[in-house]
């Protein structure tokens, strides 16, 4: 069966990879240093209220997503899925350039809450993508935004500590919206979408009916859904505290370079995500994704094991000097052994666990009909929102209860638990798979 538009599938693809590329590469100037910004900006200097706003500011955005995504779902299926990409585009670059002149902290996690009431760029380019590629080629397309997504990521972070300690907290902000502005003019010049709109709803018993078969396909869904939660839960974390854990391996508060090894940790990481979405999205039209999954989430369960192992009893270790030479250019640096065992280490843990989105967003495509897939991956990001709301959360409290570097002793399990659930929902889903 081929979707809507798949004549110029390929070229929205490559539209919307570059955008969704400066979209991520944008937030990532700024977001994953919020620990940071909260501290040395904001005037916060207790550890454990750092701690504890970095999570509340990482979940508020988080639940606000959860809330919004249905509605905006919905109006993707009645007004077309473009306006949602330029809706999420134009509304972040304004929202997260106005975090960089947040005077206090209350300003900061209200600004936060309303990134998650109005982006979601991610959501929406899937959805305008798996409306217009063929079913055949469902699994190359969304695991290439994937990869788009990842590789934006890895490369904002890198950058992103570069510009922190070079101009500080706030410009980085200002740049953030710059990109992510961009990536909104991009999808507006250039992605098309020739969407029919429906025609104006009649308050019927026919339209009664149409309701109930929405919610039957939401509701047939709900075993992806609870995977999908379970699984933003278990990737989330240590996100809000990740870059207080590099700091810890670092030295502590008072030694240099903290910004810039958290970019370069999580760019590693994200170099391992970008390859996963490339590697497994091709992977998912030839083979079992229900395989693919399970060795995901055991190998990103075993790579957060050895973070738990091997950085840590590495602390104290004498500093090492490097010297990077590249394209005629030369840095010299300073880093921690702990801090450089944990580069490799994120590295497989990210490439793992970013395995685990293209299954279940091909599985959810595959068992929904064109007309009705706004509203089947709105509900999925409300979902994964709630993942991403109790994931900081927990990983807050485990920091602050036992220490930062008790998340990755805690984590590895919420992995684990991820393996009998995927066969559980495959057994759920598979006439419909087949179908």
């Amino acid at each position: 069966m081929v979707e809507d538009g798949a004549s110029y599938w390929r070229r929205n693809l490559l539209i919307v990879w570059i955008s969704q590329f400066l979209s991520l590469m944008g937030f990532s100037f700024s977001l994953p240093f919020s620990p940071f910004f909260i501290r040395d900006a904001l005037g916060v200097s207790a550890d454990s209220q750092v701690k504890m706003y970095a999570a509340l500011a990482t979940a508020s955005s988080a639940l606000a997503l959860a809330v919004m995504s249905p509605l905006w779902g919905i109006l993707a299926d009645r007004y077309g899925r473009k306006p949602m990409l330029l809706r999420a585009n134009f509304a972040g670059a304004i929202i997260v350039a106005l975090m960089g002149m947040s005077p206090n902290i209350t300003a900061f996690i209200a600004l936060r809450m309303l990134q998650g009431l109005f982006t979601g760029t991610m959501s929406a380019a899937m959805t305008l993508m798996a409306c217009c590629a063929p079913r055949n080629r469902q699994g190359l397309t969304l695991g290439a935004l994937s990869a788009a997504v990842y590789s934006g990521d890895m490369t904002g972070q890198f950058i992103g500590g570069l510009l922190v300690e070079w101009y500080g907290f706030r410009q980085a902000f200002l740049y953030s919206g710059m990109a992510i502005g961009m990536s909104g003019l991009l999808v507006l010049l250039l992605v098309r979408e020739d969407f029919q709109r429906p025609a104006p709803v009649i308050k019927t018993a026919e339209t009664a009916r149409n309701w109930h078969f929405k919610l039957g396909i939401v509701l047939s869904c709900l075993p992806l859904y609870i995977l999908l939660m379970m699984s933003a839960f278990a990737r989330s974390v240590d996100g809000s505290q990740f870059a207080l854990f590099v700091e810890f391996l670092n030295g502590g508060v008072n030694e240099a370079g903290a910004a810039r090894w958290t970019g370069r940790a999580a760019a590693a990481g994200c170099i391992g995500a970008m390859l996963s979405g490339l590697l497994i999205g091709r992977l998912l039209d030839y083979f079992r994704p229900s395989r693919v999954a399970r060795t995901a989430a055991l190998g990103a369960m075993l790579a957060m094991a050895l973070i738990a192992i091997v950085p840590v009893h590495m602390l104290g270790m004498e500093r090492v000097a490097l010297d990077i030479g590249a394209f005629g250019l030369y840095f010299h640096d300073q880093a921690a052994p702990a801090v450089l065992a944990l580069v490799p280490l994120r590295f497989m843990m990210i490439f793992f666990s970013a395995g685990l989105e293209p299954v279940m967003n091909v599985w959810l495509s595959k068992i929904t009909p064109a007309s009705q897939k706004g509203i089947v991956f709105g509900f999925a990001v409300t979902w994964r929102s709630i993942g991403w709301i109790f994931g900081p959360l927990a990983g807050g409290t485990i920091s602050m209860l036992w220490g930062v570097e008790a998340i990755y002793v805690v984590g590895p399990f919420f992995f684990l638990a991820l393996v009998p659930m995927i066969g559980w929902v495959l057994r759920k889903i598979r006439s419909r798979l087949e179908s």
